[in-house]
């Protein structure tokens, strides 16, 4: 099969090392193009990951006919219009999360994608960890046998941390950081400024744990009440699944020496322990702990194998554009993170 022929959207930080390093990697890529106006910051870039023509910015990267898909690495209030102008153009597009600040603009990229019949696809990569997978299907058999009984409790927690671990630094120019290069999109009306920071972490870091209760259970759940008072306090989020799992969430940046996230679940007979690793550290996997009790109780640490999630979505973007594998994150699934992250704030 021929390679995709794959566009890029920002040469910052996450750009560079989180998305554009990962597809140079893989034989089934072809680094097509860059939109990057910072023009010293954009050649040294191309010239590092062999990419093989620049842009000054994503429309005349969208206007490019050769450019198949595009990972769109960009701040979240210009997410839908960049990704808006991408998929009119017929582009697949892949961007970090969050999708948008505002679900109906969401909806509207949705919507987008499927008239096309383009991948959008959302960078929630903690679903492609493989210690996350194993807890998967670790689940599902525990489910299937009736092991430890039902589900009855999800209880999550993001307190960030140390997330770089040690990567190495990203290409830097002295050029100032760019501005205007697409609409800003605002936050709701409906939300007021005291609360923009807090919505602004909600978004940006705990919407990956957001998502990883729902990727787990395997079904979705509604925020019912929120305890908060200011932002150097944690936020504590109680809600119920659609099969009567209590889910409780406690969110906010404390101090940490490692990165500290993690989701255990509660069985009637035993817990299932998640926590993911660093985000930004190569060959790791989540650690995954069962506890079985009853008469007999143990305990289990099964090892996944080391990866890099980035680096594995990047491989799943690509097998979805090609029509091999579904999308994990698809846009219509990811729109739930914005909307439960509204729940939360509202």
């Amino acid at each position: 099969m021929a390679p995709v022929r794959m566009g890029f959207v920002g040469a910052g930080f996450m750009g560079q090392l989180a998305h554009i390093g990962n597809y140079a990697a893989l034989e089934g890529c072809e680094m097509l193009a860059l939109a990057e106006p910072r023009p010293e910051l954009a050649r040294l870039v191309a010239e590092r990951y062999a990419i093989a023509r620049v842009h000054h910015d994503h429309r005349e990267l969208a206007a490019d006919p050769e450019v198949e898909a595009v990972a769109a690495i960009l701040r979240q209030e210009h997410v839908t219009p960049v990704v808006r102008d991408l998929l009119a153009a017929g582009k697949h597009v892949i961007t970090e999360k969050p999708m948008g600040v505002r679900s109906d603009d969401c909806r509207e990229l949705i919507a987008m994608a499927e008239e096309r019949g383009l991948v959008y696809q959302v960078g929630y990569m903690k679903r492609h960890d493989t210690g996350v997978l194993l807890a998967k299907r670790m689940i599902a058999e525990l489910l299937e046998s009736g092991r430890l009984g039902a589900i009855v409790m999800a209880r999550g927690w993001c307190f960030a941390g140390e997330w770089l671990y040690g990567i190495e630094p990203p290409i830097r120019t002295n050029e100032p950081p760019p501005r205007d290069v697409s609409e800003a999109r605002p936050f709701p009306e409906w939300l007021p400024e005291e609360l923009h920071a807090l919505y602004n972490r909600v978004l940006n870091v705990d919407s990956h744990l957001l998502d990883l209760v729902r990727f787990l259970l395997e079904e979705d759940y509604e925020i019912e009440q929120a305890a908060y008072r200011e932002m150097t306090r944690p936020l504590v989020l109680q809600g119920w699944s659609a099969s009567g799992v209590n889910c409780v969430l406690t969110l906010g940046k404390l101090p940490a020496p490692r990165w500290h996230e993690g989701l255990e679940l509660t069985f009637e007979g035993g817990t299932l322990l998640v926590e993911p690793p660093p985000p930004m550290r190569r060959q790791s996997a989540a650690r995954v702990v069962l506890r079985e009790m009853g008469d007999e109780p143990r305990t289990i640490e099964p090892e996944a194998p080391p990866g890099w999630a980035f680096a594995a979505q990047a491989a799943h973007f690509l097998a979805s554009v090609c029509g091999e594998e579904a999308p994990a994150s698809a846009g219509s699934e990811a729109i739930r993170s914005v909307e439960i992250a509204e729940q939360a704030v509202r």
